[in-house]
């Protein structure tokens, strides 16, 4: 009676032991992180540009005193071309512009060499 004691509870804890490792070789797929695309002028005319993003589109107005870089150098609003992409930081209104940063070439245009 004690030998089959014995090899029933053997038995059960060779299976408990056996039964993680069995599973290890299945890994479950990484779900790809969904790609951010940041905010792009939509259009410029006069003293505002439009830019729109995934969800919004917000126009904001250009004035005198806006800051505006495009790839890094000093740029004025007639350098800002639809299809760039564009971080605008806004001062005390939120319809005006304080600073543009636009960065690459517009959509299927070419962009200067230096």
């Amino acid at each position: 009676m004690k030998k089959r004691l014995f090899v029933v509870v053997s038995v059960l804890v060779g299976l408990m032991v056996i039964a993680p490792a069995s599973g290890k070789g299945r890994k479950k797929k990484a779900t790809p992180v969904p790609a951010y695309h940041g905010p792009v002028i939509s259009s410029v005319t006069g003293n505002a540009i439009t830019v729109s993003d995934e969800r919004t589109t917000r126009t904001f107005t250009v004035t005198q005193f806006t800051e505006i870089n495009v790839n890094g150098q000093k740029a004025t609003i007639a350098d800002l071309k639809p299809g760039m992409t564009a971080n605008v930081t806004i001062a005390t209104d939120p319809a005006r512009a304080a600073r543009i940063n636009a960065e690459g070439a517009p959509a299927g245009g070419n962009q200067k060499k230096r």
